[in-house]
């Protein structure tokens, strides 16, 4: 590891403009963790939509500076790809460690009312490795109407819930589980807060989608474009502090934010046609300007939560990068 002055824009396009005469710690990293496993208190991954990296930058200056903020004085990885398009393969992605074939954006076979043409997965996910370690996990989704809902979208005619960015519900043994389906749970801040507040029963595992109005990708009965960039930067400024300020978000926790794709093409890592280039911001305790070099995708971040709770590795997250360069503090902090 060495220390360097940066003048650059960096190259994750989120860091829309960095500091000037500030030491950045830039990092290149293996397949080996240099962090022993099983050392993270709690992991929480909270995913956007789209990430907008055709153009459209200086608009995100003007509506997203909480975003650009969190992104200039923290871990960011600069060579985060998707790892195809479009949104659904790469939420499975994250939690099943492929995408099992799925290139589109199809229902749930479990949804009651599903079309002839749908999805439903018999594989091992990240849920089962929780479970079989004692991990406590959960999902949350703003705007979904009830714990457990298995429906495509919410409200019908005017949708700010959608099915498609919340895997769990196409996993068979997880959709068809009701002790399950109660872990997968409507969005609500003051709850989330409320858990948080204690250390010793809050979920170690917490994945968390905002609606579409307050996820950057908009809906068509959302607000206008600009003003959705907007909604999404507010969500993100009180959700992020909230989350760090609570006695569970140890010293040893982190909060992972990054988009399903982006606008742009492109992937890494044997996936070459991949979902483009995205950000992926981590976010600790302490703040530490960190920029990690090693190309990594949404396998690496299964993989780092699973190396990360001392679970074995699913599917294509085996022969994956962790995103392990971006806590170099953390080998240095006690349990």
């Amino acid at each position: 590891m060495r220390l360097r002055p940066t003048g650059l824009v960096l190259a994750t396009a989120v860091v829309l403009a960095s500091a000037i005469g500030l030491y950045v710690v830039r990092l290149r990293h293996d397949h080996t963790s240099s962090v022993p496993s099983s050392h993270l208190d709690r992991i929480i991954v909270l995913v956007l939509e789209s990430y907008r990296s055709d153009g459209v930058d200086p608009e995100k200056i003007a509506y997203n500076p909480f975003l650009t903020k969190l992104a200039a004085q923290n871990r960011v990885a600069l060579n985060y790809y998707g790892v195809r398009k479009p949104s659904l393969p790469n939420y499975l992605a994250m939690i099943g460690g492929d995408t099992f074939g799925i290139s589109n954006n199809q229902e749930s076979c479990f949804n009651p009312t599903h079309a002839t043409s749908c999805h439903s997965i018999a594989a091992p996910n990240l849920v089962d490795q929780l479970e079989a370690a004692n991990i406590a996990w959960e999902g949350l989704f703003e705007s979904m109407p009830v714990a457990g809902f298995l429906g495509e979208k919410f409200p019908k005619h005017k949708p700010v819930y959608a099915q498609k960015h919340n895997p769990f519900v196409y996993f068979k043994d997880v959709a068809l589980d009701p002790v399950r389906l109660a872990k997968l749970k409507p969005f609500v801040s003051s709850e989330l807060t409320a858990e948080l507040a204690d250390a010793t029963s809050a979920s170690r595992f917490i994945y968390i989608v905002p609606n579409l109005c307050d996820d950057e990708h908009g809906a068509k009965n959302c607000r206008p474009d600009a003003v959705t960039l907007e909604a999404a930067d507010f969500f993100l400024a009180k959700t992020v502090p909230t989350i760090v300020s609570t006695p569970a978000f140890t010293d040893r926790s982190v909060l992972f934010i990054t988009f399903d794709n982006s606008t742009g093409i492109g992937g890494c890592c044997g996936h070459w046609f991949g979902g483009g280039r995205i950000p992926l911001i981590a976010v600790t305790k302490h703040a530490m300007k960190v920029r990690g070099e090693t190309p990594s995708n949404h396998y690496s971040l299964l993989a780092t939560i699973e190396d990360g709770f001392g679970l074995p590795r699913l599917a294509n997250a085996t022969g994956a990068a962790t995103l392990f360069d971006l806590l170099p503090d953390f080998a240095q902090v006690a349990r």
